[in-house]
């Protein structure tokens, strides 16, 4: 039986010795010491439970934000301590998977909703939907957010607090439109339209930055889908709608930007390489999350910042994609697993939501800090909220529970996709062949 999606609207949405020896040095590496949970992690003074936990998105900014919420915490619980741990973001799995292979585990994580599914099928961590619900979080947090959490794992269940979320906009240079006497696009067509006009190869200026490079697959999903009109990954049967005809098509608009409205070093542009552009001048619209919206404003200054949602498609459709949880998880085995819910808790509730939220820039899971001033008054997450609360919206929820849909979405579909960009290879080939790869894994899921 296919698994249905859950995604994060509250409407339809569908989805189809020597291992001692290396364990010693590796832990080592790790700068482990006693961390992990096979020793007693007691605090030397007093008797204070210490927490391990380790952080998966290694960012300067990140890391003095997550300290700072660490420490807000422990000055409401002051008889526990929290270690932070920033693992290396480009080989952090290795890292996790050795841990759980030697039991040197840390009692919290910072995973990302594509690493759920890996890390259920270890039975690496432990499922939070009985203290969620016992402590009436399934009231306080957005049910859209919990739905989308529980959409990441295999078996339906909670194992990522919903503690903030992602979404899709594209953001333009509200500048660069003001003084063509454009206005902000509101349809596929219009975008389409202004990229071409702000384009002059001459001075270095395009309309558009696009992302060939690594994690293309986010942006290509937000920009594709949406066009087309197709709301979910996988059919009734688990064939992979990436190479229905209408995903095809509007693919082939979205590439034929490349090289004509986007610089060619965009072949191999990565989020950095974006932002640096989108910054500099040398774009004037650009697709990510409302996550990078700060770093925009930073850059630029907010009057220069703009963004719309991904528009509906020429048959009216409106599909929203992006809508992606962020939170903490516990591991199973944690020896402090009650002092690990209180930290966990704490990112749910209005003060460490709020600041954590805020910090991070994006869409805060508590329903009372959805309120505060810094969220309604913030452009892109009014975009996206605006975006969800269309009755006629649906959320198209990536099919993180796949445990092969991560390694074929970037390993294998980048080099692909650049050769796409290059005319090596046309668009329908390309998801034909991806496609064939996904609908494998999704019907082997069904199966289980």
């Amino acid at each position: 039986m296919m698994r249905k999606n859950k995604g994060p609207s509250l409407k339809r949405n569908r989805r189809g010795g020597t291992l001692v020896g290396v364990a010693a040095i590796i832990t080592a590496a790790l700068g482990l010491g006693a961390c992990g949970t096979g020793t007693d992690s007691s605090g030397a003074e007093g008797g204070d439970v210490v927490l391990e936990l380790w952080d998966t998105d290694t960012r300067p900014e990140r890391t003095e934000n997550l300290k700072k919420l660490i420490s807000m915490f422990e000055e409401k619980n002051p008889s526990i301590k929290v270690n932070y741990l920033g693992l290396p973001t480009d080989s952090y799995m290795q890292k996790i998977s050795t841990a759980i292979a030697t039991k040197a585990t840390p009692d919290i994580i910072t995973p990302k909703a594509s690493d759920i599914s890996a890390l259920v099928a270890q039975k690496a961590l432990a499922p939070l939907d009985e203290k969620f619900e016992g402590g009436g979080w399934d009231a306080k947090v957005s049910p859209a957010m919990t739905k989308s959490s529980k959409a990441a794992s295999p078996d339906g269940k909670l194992y990522l607090t919903p503690a903030t979320s992602l979404a899709d906009v594209i953001y333009y240079r509200s500048d660069f439109f003001k003084n063509a006497g454009l206005s902000a696009p509101t349809s596929w067509d219009d975008f389409y339209a202004v990229a071409d006009k702000l384009t002059d190869k001459s001075t270095g200026k395009f309309g558009y930055t696009l992302r060939g490079g690594n994690g293309f697959f986010s942006q290509f999903v937000q920009m594709v889908y949406p066009q087309a009109g197709v709301d979910t990954f996988f059919r009734e049967d688990g064939t992979s709608t990436l190479n229905d005809p209408a995903v095809v098509a509007a693919a082939e608009d979205y590439v034929d930007l490349y090289g004509k409205d986007t610089a060619e070093s965009d072949l191999t542009a990565d989020f950095k390489t974006m932002v640096a552009q989108f910054g500099s001048g040398g774009a004037a619209m650009l697709s990510h999350s409302i996550g990078s919206y700060p770093t925009h404003v930073a850059a630029l200054g907010a009057d220069k910042v703009a963004a719309v949602a991904p528009f509906p498609s020429k048959s009216g459709k409106s599909v929203l994609s992006g809508r992606m949880t962020t939170g903490f998880a516990m591991f199973e085995t944690s020896k402090h697993k009650e002092a690990a819910w209180k930290f966990l808790e704490y990112t749910m509730s209005v003060e460490g939501n709020s600041f954590w939220a805020q910090k991070s820039g994006y869409l805060p899971g508590n329903l009372e800090v959805a309120k505060e001033s810094w969220v309604t008054e913030n452009p892109a997450m009014q975009t996206s909220i605006k975006a969800l609360e269309n009755k006629d919206a649906v959320v198209l929820e990536q099919p993180f529970y796949l445990p092969e849909f991560n390694s074929i979405t970037t390993t294998e579909m980048l080099p692909e996709w650049q050769r796409v960009l290059q005319k090596q290879l046309s668009v329908k080939d390309f998801l034909t062949q991806s496609a064939e790869k996904l609908t494998k894994a999704q019907q082997k899921y069904m199966k289980k």
